[in-house]
């Protein structure tokens, strides 16, 4: 067991690597698991902290979508709950590090048997609390997760089809050389994005669906590399006032196809520097084109938790890009807690 961090620039463009060992790794987990199925009337909650929070809202949304009803709980607001409170019928307990101490401990109180882990580290803490592990590999990650948010999305779409929704379900064997494609074809285009993010002092992330899972995170990612305010929101709640702080100086980046065109009118307009990845038609983009406005096209047929993963990618992206850019080096935090891992136990 193992908790190595790595460069962001070397998780970032070995995902395809990585990624193909985490399919390897998670289909062997859910192989050796016997979990019962997840049915209409029961609630799946998901419980997790951080970057996990914001991949919990894709298998929301999957599970919505399946008639299944959801929860994306995070972990510390249960710490208040009474004893015996049963959130859910069903547990996807959420960590990367299988170290976070809060959906750790949450677990703790919850029933025993249907409390299903999603971990890079099965052996680490969180097999003390739960029923059966999800093992996404083992792998070193960057302390702005990268490659470990997208294996987490594989796994939750395996496990889907495990549970009974497959119709929810990609296939995670293809990710790998999505990845790649995007890496490339996306990479050429990340200065371009730094350029125009250039001197922006804030950042919006807005989505809705699987993508409100990219904006989620995105905030996160963009906060931790540039070190700037950022925020996430779903697309039809940004309508209702959070756009109001759009102004020069300020930045957005949307994903979507629908509503969040028209949208991007009236902030490109007013300054906002804009940024959308899209599976749009080029007529609907030729309609919102402005200086302001920079255009990443998603590929045609490319949807759900596959979606999520390219929209994220290109995000990694420009933050690499835009690091670099304003002459910051995305490594470790600049403010280290010492409670929100359990420490590992001391090698003899």
């Amino acid at each position: 067991m193992s908790s190595e961090h790595i460069a962001f620039t070397t998780a970032l463009w070995d995902q395809p690597h990585t990624l193909a060992q985490a399919a390897v790794s998670i289909r062997a987990s859910l192989d050796a698991a016997q979990l019962a199925p997840w049915l209409p009337g029961q609630t799946v909650a998901i419980i997790s902290m951080g970057a996990s929070s914001h991949s919990a809202n894709a298998l929301v949304t999957a599970l919505t979508e399946c008639g299944v009803r959801a929860v994306n709980l995070t972990a510390s607001d249960l710490f208040d709950a009474p004893k015996g409170f049963e959130p859910g019928d069903h547990y996807v307990i959420v960590s990367e590090s299988g170290r976070s101490p809060e959906p750790i401990d949450v677990a703790r109180q919850l029933a025993v048997g249907n409390r299903i882990g999603i971990t890079n580290f099965p052996g680490a803490a969180i097999s003390e609390v739960i029923d059966s592990a999800i093992g996404l590999g083992g792998f070193p990650d960057s302390p702005v997760y990268t490659v470990g948010y997208n294996a987490t999305l594989m796994a939750y779409s395996a496990l889907l089809r495990a549970v009974g929704h497959s119709a929810a379900a990609i296939d995670e064997a293809a990710v790998p050389s999505m990845v790649a494609d995007a890496l490339a074809g996306y990479g050429q285009s990340a200065g371009d994005l730094a350029l125009h993010f250039a001197g922006v002092g804030s950042v919006d992330c807005v989505g809705r669906g699987y993508s409100y899972t990219s904006a989620a995170q995105s905030a996160l990612v963009l906060r931790e590399a540039l070190r700037i305010p950022t925020a996430a929101y779903e697309t039809f709640q940004y309508l209702h006032g959070p756009m109001e702080a759009g102004k020069a100086g300020t930045g957005l980046v949307v994903f979507g196809d629908g509503r969040e065109l028209p949208m991007i009118a009236s902030q490109v307009a007013a300054g906002v520097k804009v940024l959308l990845v899209t599976a749009a038609d080029d007529a609907a983009l030729s309609a919102i084109a402005h200086e302001n406005l920079k255009i990443v096209r998603l590929p045609d047929g490319v949807e759900r938790f596959s979606r999520a993963i390219a929209e994220i990618v290109v995000v990694q992206l420009f933050a690499e890009a835009a690091a670099a850019e304003r002459g910051l080096t995305i490594e470790d935090f600049l403010y280290s807690q010492n409670d929100t891992k359990i420490k590992l136990p001391v090698q003899a």
